[in-house]
């Protein structure tokens, strides 16, 4: 089990780059208080193996499932484990 998930992103004003992502703890069977964190933050989270992130996804039945697990490209760069889903794609996943 990862210990945070992200539901959503935001991107920069040139569309290229996500600036935020909506993250919450990954509680069982639950997730805990979404809040936005700057893309950056996460990314040095996954470098310095403090935390693991996940991407979350509706499935079309209202329900959220576990997509990708998310890791750093160029210590930056937040990307997903690379496999056919569309859905474990950040740039999948709902704008707010």
């Amino acid at each position: 089990m990862t210990d945070f998930c992200i539901t959503a992103v935001r991107y920069n004003a040139d569309k290229k780059h996500i600036d935020y992502v909506l993250v919450s703890e990954n509680l069982p069977k639950a997730f805990g208080t979404k809040r936005a964190v700057p893309r950056g933050f996460v990314a040095d989270l996954i470098r310095l193996k403090k935390a693991t992130f996940s991407t979350w996804v509706s499935n079309g039945k209202g329900e959220s499932e576990k997509g990708a697990d998310v890791h750093v490209v160029e210590e930056i760069y937040l990307s997903t484990d690379a496999n056919s889903k569309k859905r474990d794609n950040l740039e999948n996943l709902p704008t707010f």
